[in-house]
């Protein structure tokens, strides 16, 4: 594992070296004179592990409008989506940037905002622990502690284990099929929180929906990450939930 210090100046090199690449830097460095912005999830992962990225994740405390009037001002390709966070397209690689008074967990009160800590406190609104990576992108100070945990332990867990912040979470198929895809992929078992929110999820989907299967299908298809996920890994993962429900066993191995 890198030291404090390498993470750093690493990432640094990497991020300002890729946007002054994509001549969006600009964009940065005027956002940093109203406010922070901080990397969340997947690009800074890709950089722990040396991978590429296609995207980038991220969240500031500056306004809503003023996020907008940036992001018009700096002339680029961009959409808003249903939620409120905007997608930048530039060449190598596609910006998703959120405010903090727009983001789910912050908005419903269901994370409090420490101003003192604010990486801990975003790093908390993440869903799963194996995302809960956050580094500023103006101080380049980091919050490394839930993704940690996870990769020491081999153990997928949802960080909040309050059950408002998980039924208010709206991407409910798509956490479904992250879990499959995390598990997969890296290895991972399931806490019991994340079991019982499995469960609970899948039997919403089967009572919603006639076919639970073909529901997770058509999500998992929106999702080009996901696409070697396959219909027998979608039954595998509910044959041992409901294997799981019949023996109470605390750990899931798929």
């Amino acid at each position: 594992m890198k030291n404090y210090k390498d993470i750093r100046q690493g990432f640094y090199l990497h991020f300002s070296n890729q946007m002054k690449s994509e001549r969006f830097m600009d964009f940065f460095y005027e956002l940093f004179l109203f406010g922070s912005a901080y990397a969340v999830g997947g690009y800074f992962r890709d950089f722990m592990f040396s991978q590429k990225s296609r995207d980038i994740d991220i969240i500031t405390d500056i306004s809503n409008d003023l996020l907008k009037s940036l992001v018009v001002n700096s002339q680029v390709i961009y959409d808003v989506n249903r939620y409120g966070g905007i997608k930048i397209k530039l060449n190598s690689l596609e910006i998703d940037i959120w405010t903090i008074e727009n983001n789910w967990a912050f908005k419903n009160n269901l994370v409090k905002l420490n101003d003192n800590d604010k990486l801990n406190s975003i790093a908390k609104g993440c869903f799963y622990n194996f995302d809960a990576l956050v580094i500023n992108l103006y101080t380049y100070d980091f919050n490394l502690r839930y993704f940690n945990d996870c990769i020491e332990k081999k153990e997928l867990n949802i960080l909040q284990e309050h059950p408002i912040y998980k039924n208010l979470n709206p991407s409910v198929e798509a956490n479904i099929i992250r879990a499959i895809h995390l598990s997969k992929n890296y290895n991972l078992d399931f806490s019991k929180s994340t079991i019982e929110y499995l469960i609970a999820k899948i039997g919403y989907i089967e009572d919603k929906y006639s076919n639970s299967l073909e529901r997770l299908i058509e999500i998992k298809n929106q999702y080009s990450k996901y696409q070697f996920i396959t219909e027998s890994d979608i039954l595998n993962l509910q044959f041992k939930l409901r294997e799981k429900q019949n023996s109470n066993q605390l750990k899931l191995d798929l």
